[in-house]
This record gives structure tokens, sequence and C-alpha cells, in this order.
């Protein structure tokens, strides 16, 4: 169908220039996101070899014990009632 519009009007300088930015952009946007789970990727496997050298190294109950105790306490810094920046807390009364 393009091809017998372009018998009439042929396409212009800037109609191709369009149509080529629609195609780099979707290619560009393709790139970024297999850029972005190549990342992931290379983190997952980062963490896992360090997971298992400190298994091998020390073995799984000490590793296990040190993350089990690292996760309750990131959950409990989570948890933790965080003030706004520049106001203060005022007591109740009872």
């Amino acid at each position: 169908m393009r091809s017998l519009a372009n018998l009439f009007s042929p396409p212009t300088p800037e109609r191709i220039a369009a149509r080529e930015l629609q195609d780099m952009r979707l290619t560009l946007f393709q790139a970024e996101r297999k850029l972005l789970e190549a990342q992931m990727q290379v983190a997952y496997y980062r963490d896992m070899v360090a997971f298992l050298e400190d298994v091998a190294a020390r073995g799984v109950e000490k590793v296990v014990d040190q993350r089990s105790r690292a996760a309750a306490q990131a959950f409990a810094d989570a948890q933790a009632p965080r003030p706004a920046p520049g106001l203060t807390t005022v007591p109740t009364a009872a």
C-alpha cells in the first residue's frame, strides 16, 4: 500500500527521516531493555557467587544465621517510624 502511495507522491526526506526516527527510537528502547536485563542478571550471579563463596568458606549455618540477622534488622529498620524533616513529635498526655 505504501508503494502505491509512493507512486503518486514520493516520500520526502522529512517523511523518510520521521519514519527512520520512529524505528531508531524503538531500536534504542529494545537495546536499553536488554541492557537492564543483562545488568539484573549480572547482579544475580554476582550475589550467588558471593553467597556460595561464603558457604564454602564459613559453612552454611554461619552464613544463614548472619543473613537472617541482617534481614531481621532491615525489617526492623523499615518498620521504625521516621519523623519528617523539620517536624518534631509531641508526646501525648495519658
